[in-house]
C-alpha cells in the first residue's frame, strides 16, 4: 500500500512538473521585437502616423498582429494584419495609426491560433509630441537646430529605410527636405509616396547637386535646372545656378537666383541653390530667414469642410415590409391568444396551450425582429473626388457613417490605397488583410473619413471665342455628370448627363444659389451644397462640381452594396 501510494506521489509530482513545464513554455516569449511610433519618433495628435514593429520569431506558424490605439472621449482604433512567423526571419510590418490622447498608451498583440503570445504596450507621452515636423532625408544630421527655439516644431532626420511608403506616413510634416543625391535611393512605393503627399498641399525642398541629373520623378517636380557652381559677393560659398523652366517665384537676384519655387498640384516645391546642411551653410546667419519663409507659407485651404458629414444619415427606418410583418404577427398573436384562452383555457390541461402560443409567437418575433436588426445595418457616405491641377491625380475625401440602429456593427470593404480616421466616439477595426472596416458604436452610427489619392487626367479652362466664352475640357478622364459651375453664389448650370468636352457659356445663364434645396433634398443635392456654401467663401476662384461616374473610391458592403451613397467631382477652372 505505501509502495503503490508513494508510485501516486512521484507520478503526481511529474505531472506537475510537465504541467508547469507547458507553462513556462506558452508564457515564455516566442517573439523578439521592438516598436517605434512616429515620423523619426514625433508625433502630432490626430495626424497619421507610422507605427513600425521589427519582429522575429522563434516558431513556424500562421500568426495575427494587432494594433488598439485609444482615441480622445473614449474610443478605439484596431489595427489587424495576418502575418506569417518564420523562425529565425525578420519582420518589419507597418502600421498607419492616428494618436488622439498620447497619454494612453499604444497596445501591440501578437496572436496565433487565437492565443495571445506576446503582448507590448508603446507610450508616446507628451515629450515626443510636436506641433509640426520638419523631415529631412540628407547625409548630414545638422542644420535643423534654429526648430529648438520658440516653436513647437521637430526635426526629423532620415535614411532611405525610413523614408514613407504611403503617403499617408507624411501628415504630420509641414516640410520634407531631400538630398537629390539620395533621390536614387528611394523604392518606386517611397516615390510615389512622396509625389502624392506634395500633390496634395506639401512643401518640398531639394538640396541640388552639382552635375547631377535629377531622376525623372524628381526633375518633374523641379522649378529649375542646376547649372555649374559661381561665387557671388556677400556669400561665403558658392551658389549654383538656378534657370527656371516653369512659371516660378524667385528669392534673390532675377539672374542667379537663391531659391526658386513653383506650384505642383495644390503643394510647394523650392529648390535652394546651395546645401543648407554644408558646414558652410549651417554659419551663415542669412539660411534662417529662408527656411522661416518657407515654412511659414500657408497651406491651401480644406476644399471638403467638415460640415459634410452633418449631411449623413444616422439611422434607418424599418423597411415597410418588417412594420408590416411585425403588425400582422402582433394581431395574430392576440388572436391566437384570445382563443385558446375562451376555448381551451377551462379545460383539463388547456393551460399548457398558453405558454405554448406565446413561445412560438416569441420565436416568430424574434426571428422578424433580427432580420429587421440586419436589414437595418447600412452605410451612407459621400465622396468628393478633388481634381489637383498638372499633377495627374486627384484627392479622395470620403466622408462614412456605418449605421446600426438596433446596436451590433458594420463591416464594409475599402478601397485601394484607403487611409482611415475616426471621426467621433465609437469603436472601428481595420483588417488589413481582408481591406475591411467594422464598426459601431453606442447611439447606433459612428463616422469616418476615408481619403485615398486615385490617378484621374482632367482639366479645364474657360476660353475666349468670337460668339461666346466656351468651357473646354481636356486630358483624357470623362468630365462628370450632371454638372454646374461655381463662382461665389452664383452657379451656372451645365444641363443634365454628361458634361460635353466642349460648350459655350451664355453670360445670362448665371443665377444666383441663396436658398438650401434649391438644387434637391437627395443626398448628393445636399452635399453639392454645403460644397458650394465653402467655396463661396473663396469668390476669386471657379470651380466645377459634378456627379463623378468612378465608383472605386466607395465603400461597400459584403453583399456588393454601396449604400446611401454620392460621389462628386471638384474641378478647378482655369480662367483667361
Amino acid at each position: 500500500m505505501a509502495a503503490s501510494a508513494k508510485r501516486w506521489g512521484h507520478g503526481l509530482i511529474a505531472m506537475s512538473l510537465v504541467f508547469c513545464g507547458a507553462l513556462s513554455a506558452q508564457a515564455a516569449p516566442s517573439v523578439e521585437w521592438s516598436a517605434e511610433v512616429g515620423l523619426g519618433g514625433w508625433v502630432v495628435p490626430g495626424k497619421f502616423a507610422p507605427l513600425r514593429i521589427d519582429l522575429t520569431a522563434a516558431s513556424e506558424g500562421l500568426g495575427l498582429l494587432e494594433v488598439t490605439v485609444p482615441q480622445a472621449g473614449g474610443g478605439r482604433v484596431t489595427h489587424r494584419r495576418a502575418i506569417r512567423l518564420a523562425p529565425g526571419a525578420r519582420q518589419q510590418i507597418t502600421f498607419e495609426v492616428t494618436v488622439t490622447d498620447p497619454r494612453r498608451p499604444i497596445t501591440v498583440r501578437l496572436r496565433r491560433d487565437g492565443d495571445e503570445i506576446a503582448r507590448q504596450e508603446i507610450r508616446v507621452g507628451s515629450g515626443r509630441v510636436a506641433e509640426g515636423i520638419v523631415a529631412a532625408l540628407t547625409p548630414e544630421r545638422a542644420g535643423l537646430e534654429f526648430l529648438a527655439s520658440g516653436s513647437r516644431r521637430r526635426a526629423a532626420y532620415l535614411v532611405e529605410a525610413t523614408m514613407p511608403s504611403r503617403w499617408q506616413f507624411y501628415d504630420a510634416a509641414d516640410l520634407v527636405v531631400l538630398d537629390a543625391l539620395l533621390a536614387s535611393t528611394l523604392l518606386p512605393a517611397q516615390q510615389e509616396a512622396l509625389v502624392g503627399w506634395v500633390a496634395q498641399g506639401g512643401r518640398l525642398l531639394v538640396v541640388p547637386r552639382d552635375g547631377l541629373p535629377a531622376e525623372p520623378w524628381l526633375a518633374a517636380l523641379l522649378p529649375a535646372r542646376v547649372g555649374p557652381p559661381a561665387h557671388l559677393p556677400g556669400f561665403p560659398f558658392p551658389l549654383l545656378r538656378l534657370s527656371p523652366e516653369v512659371p516660378t517665384e524667385r528669392t534673390g537676384e532675377e539672374d542667379f537666383p537663391l531659391a526658386v519655387r513653383r506650384r505642383f498640384g495644390l503643394g510647394l516645391v523650392e529648390l535652394w541653390a546651395f546645401d543648407p546642411f554644408s558646414p558652410a551653410a549651417r554659419a551663415w546667419p542669412g539660411r534662417v530667414g529662408l527656411w522661416q519663409s518657407l515654412l511659414a507659407t500657408p497651406g491651401p485651404t480644406a476644399a471638403v469642410p467638415p460640415a459634410l458629414i452633418d449631411e449623413l444619415p444616422r439611422t434607418r427606418p424599418l423597411p415597410g415590409s418588417t412594420q408590416v410583418a411585425l403588425a400582422g404577427l402582433s394581431v395574430a398573436y392576440l388572436a391566437a391568444m384570445r382563443l385558446v384562452l375562451r376555448r381551451w383555457s377551462g379545460l383539463r390541461g388547456g393551460w399548457i396551450l398558453v405558454p405554448a402560443v406565446v413561445g412560438v409567437f416569441a420565436t416568430a418575433l424574434y426571428a422578424v425582429a433580427s432580420g429587421a436588426r440586419e436589414a437595418a445595418r447600412s452605410i451612407a457616405q459621400v465622396s468628393v473626388v478633388e481634381v489637383l491641377p498638372e499633377a495627374r491625380r486627384a484627392r479622395v475625401t470620403t466622408v462614412v457613417s456605418l449605421i446600426a440602429p438596433y446596436g451590433g456593427s458594420v463591416t464594409a470593404h475599402l478601397p485601394a490605397g484607403a487611409a482611415v480616421r475616426l471621426l467621433e466616439d465609437g469603436w472601428i477595426v481595420l483588417d488589413e488583410s481582408a481591406r475591411t472596416v467594422t464598426g459601431g458604436a453606442r447611439r447606433g452610427s459612428v463616422a469616418l473619413e476615408v481619403r485615398q489619392i486615385i490617378e484621374i487626367d482632367l482639366y479645364a479652362a474657360v476660353v475666349d471665342s468670337a460668339a461666346a466664352p466656351q468651357l473646354l475640357f481636356s486630358g483624357d478622364s470623362p468630365p462628370p455628370v450632371d454638372g454646374l459651375l461655381a463662382r461665389g453664389r452664383q452657379i451656372y448650370r451645365l444641363g443634365s448627363g454628361p458634361v460635353p468636352r466642349r460648350m459655350p457659356l451664355d453670360p445670362a445663364g448665371w443665377t444666383t444659389w441663396d436658398r438650401p434645396g434649391v438644387l434637391g433634398t437627395d443626398l448628393a443635392s445636399r452635399a453639392v451644397e454645403v460644397l458650394l456654401a465653402h467655396l463661396a467663401q473663396r469668390p476669386e476662384e471657379l470651380w466645377l462640381v459634378g456627379r463623378h461616374v468612378d465608383d472605386r473610391t466607395a465603400l461597400r458592403l459584403p453583399g456588393g452594396g454601396m449604400g446611401e451613397s454620392s460621389r462628386l467631382l471638384l474641378l478647378p477652372v482655369t480662367l483667361p
